[in-house]
């Protein structure tokens, strides 16, 4: 089955994310062929890619924005209106998901500032265009010329000034090979992407020809006639919807193939090629896996998730909206999050909260800091649990041995010059009155 599989993957290969790799070639994902090639195959017709897309484009989307005016939060702003409603056909939530998921699959995602047509001035829209249909005019010292946007046999071209201002915010990750355009993580994980579509594609066959991997037939001294009439036969046997039996002419066996060893190591680097899309996302296996999860691995997953893949896609974002949009409402401005809204970080500070209240050697302050928080008046003082404070605090030396009873421990205290109130007061500090 293996071989098989191989010679489907090199008839299919033509259509794969990796062919140009695959026979030598240099791949280009700057053209518009290979950007649409990333948003089916990659996206639509993968389901980790999919899975990995979504969860952090939903996750990112659902967070609040927050505006600061010279570092004050204020509460109600146009800008803060412009974010939460984009557009007319688009809410906040299913606009940024847009936006990310764009990038997430393409490795580029473009804004819009629409209603203006002078560059800075506020816009009435923010529109997400897709990267499929832009092209990038390329200019000189790593600035382009413009953005030309082709749909429907019409372009727009959206100029850039000499100093890069644009009403054209373009996102792009990383590319090390290309100044213009992001690199997409499906490029880096185009042979794995490949190989779970060719993997469908071979189960999908398999299913349709009633889950057999075929066999094999020693027919004996049968003519080469009989041999034609077994085959037409077994036609008819054929498919998920057969359910008869056959009856084998004399001399003739049937021996089922299965699963070779190399080819349940295949199966297993299927799997792999799922746990290599999900890193090339930054989302932990867990939260693609479809075998049980422990809940504890979940809760660790979803803060790794947030750390790894939302997080810095969220501050990639608001970082350029705060270099690019944010100016055109006024000076002092400055976008940023929530963080008491997010799941994973309260999460992250109630552990840490937890720990914290459990260190005996730090003073209120020093906790207080390590959270984040403002010192309070008299909070410098290091406190201790009672039940560990010195021997020599509650009236007994370190060279004296203790008394068996709470009273015998009253008695001696009384002794050394402590009242009998005092006495009781100490005694349950050191001895268990559950008696």
């Amino acid at each position: 089955m293996f071989n098989k599989l191989l010679n489907f993957i090199k008839k299919s290969s033509a259509t794969s994310l990796a062919y140009n790799s695959l026979v030598g070639q240099s791949a280009s994902y700057d053209n518009e062929f290979d950007r649409k090639k990333m948003q089916t195959e990659g996206y639509e017709q993968n389901i980790v890619v999919y899975r990995c897309v979504n969860m952090i484009a939903e996750e990112l989307a659902k967070v609040p924005f927050v505006l600061f005016q010279n570092e004050k939060k204020i509460d109600s702003h146009r800008l803060l209106n412009l974010l939460s409603n984009p557009n007319p056909m688009q809410s906040k939530t299913e606009y940024f998901i847009d936006v990310i998921s764009q990038k997430l699959i393409t490795g580029n995602a473009y804004i819009e500032a629409a209603g203006t047509e002078e560059v800075n001035n506020t816009p009435l829209f923010l529109y997400s265009l897709n990267p499929e249909k832009i092209e990038i005019k390329h200019g000189v010292n790593s600035i382009p010329h413009g953005y030309e946007f082709k749909d429907n046999g019409r372009s727009i071209i959206f100029p850039v000034s000499i100093t890069g201002d644009s009403n054209i915010l373009h996102l792009k990750s990383f590319s090390a090979s290309n100044i213009f355009y992001g690199f997409s993580p499906i490029q880096a994980a185009a042979y794995n992407i490949d190989q779970l579509n060719f993997s469908n594609k071979w189960n999908n066959n398999i299913f349709k020809n009633g889950c057999n991997l075929g066999g094999v037939f020693e027919t004996g001294d049968l003519t080469p006639d009989q041999v034609k009439d077994l085959q037409s036969s077994l036609q008819k046997f054929r498919g998920a919807e057969s359910k008869r039996d056959i009856i084998l002419p004399s001399g003739v066996k049937y021996t089922q193939m299965g699963l070779t060893q190399n080819d349940m190591n295949f199966v297993e680097g299927i799997k792999m090629s799922a746990q290599f899309i999900a890193f090339a996302y930054g989302v932990p296996y867990d939260l693609v896996n479809t075998d049980q999860a422990k809940y504890e691995n979940l809760e660790k997953a979803k803060e790794l998730l947030w750390d790894n893949a939302v997080k810095p896609n969220l501050e990639h974002i608001i970082t350029e909206l705060n270099a690019w949009l944010v100016p055109r409402f006024g000076a002092g401005l400055r976008l940023g999050y929530d963080e008491d809204a997010v799941e994973a970080i309260v999460t992250k500070r109630a552990r840490k909260r937890k720990s914290l209240d459990e260190i005996s050697y730090m003073t209120t302050n020093e906790k207080r800091a390590a959270m984040g928080l403002e010192e309070l008046e008299g909070g410098d003082v290091l406190l201790t649990e009672m039940n560990k404070i010195p021997l020599s605090q509650v009236g007994i030396g370190y060279d004296e041995v203790m008394p068996d009873t709470p009273k015998s421990y009253q008695k001696e205290l009384i002794k050394k010059g402590f009242d009998e109130k005092q006495a009781v007061v100490l005694s349950r500090l050191v001895y268990d009155h559950s008696d």
